[in-house]
């Protein structure tokens, strides 16, 4: 689907699949950060693939600078862009620290079944996870329960680090038992930018080999 921002003129590209089917939804502008509503009911039922790009006629979309700031708006990130979210709201601030230090650019949710509804949409770099998110035990959670079956070419791509009171921070052997890339011991959260520093920075020279092997044998 292909938007123009209607103050700076800017054309915004969103893949198909990110875009929430038959709904009306919230956009902010890279270039300007202006905040718009694109309302798709307004689409002919029939168009055809000289309409817009690949068959969507966008010029048939409402767009309106204003809406409800209580709504969630589309994100869209420039292709080099680290993003993560954060799922703990007891260390909300530390991660925000620790994750604005190394270039993260940050969002949020509001329950697990809303994490659950982002991770649908977006590809995370970095989720960072409270196994008490949402007043949820982490057995019942279906966040957790999503993160464990997420496909594993999406999974791959997503850091998550999972915080609670009795885990062993950076103990590998826990944090695969437990399906996540690290483990953090609540207790030693005020190490967080050191022990996510260290941890990320292992994980993307794993997959760095890891993506240089399949390239070479023509499997990426």
């Amino acid at each position: 689907m292909q938007i123009t921002c209607s103050s700076c003129s800017k054309d915004i590209n969103i893949p198909d699949d990110k875009v929430p089917q038959g709904q009306a939804f919230n956009l902010t502008c890279p270039g300007c950060k202006t905040k718009m509503r694109v309302d798709q009911h307004l689409q002919p039922p029939d168009f055809g693939e000289e309409e817009g790009v690949g068959g969507l006629d966008t010029t048939s979309m409402v767009v309106d600078e204003e809406y409800d700031d209580d709504d969630e708006a589309f994100e869209i990130y420039d292709e080099h862009d680290k993003i993560a979210l954060i799922l703990d709201k007891e260390n909300h601030d530390l991660w925000t620290t620790a994750l604005t230090e190394l270039e993260y650019k940050l969002q949020s949710a509001k329950s697990p079944e809303h994490a659950v509804h982002k991770l649908k949409f977006n590809q995370y770099h970095v989720v960072a996870f409270h196994e008490k998110f949402g007043d949820t035990a982490l057995e019942t959670s279906p966040l957790y329960e999503y993160i464990r079956e997420m496909p594993m070419d999406t999974r791959r791509k997503t850091f998550v680090a999972l915080v609670g009171d009795k885990f062993k921070t950076l103990d590998n052997m826990e944090a695969l038992a437990n399906s996540v890339n690290l483990v953090i011991n609540q207790n030693e959260m005020d190490q967080l930018e050191t022990i996510l520093k260290k941890s990320t920075g292992e994980n993307d020279n794993f997959y760095k080999v890891y993506r240089e092997t399949m390239t070479a044998l023509g499997k990426l």
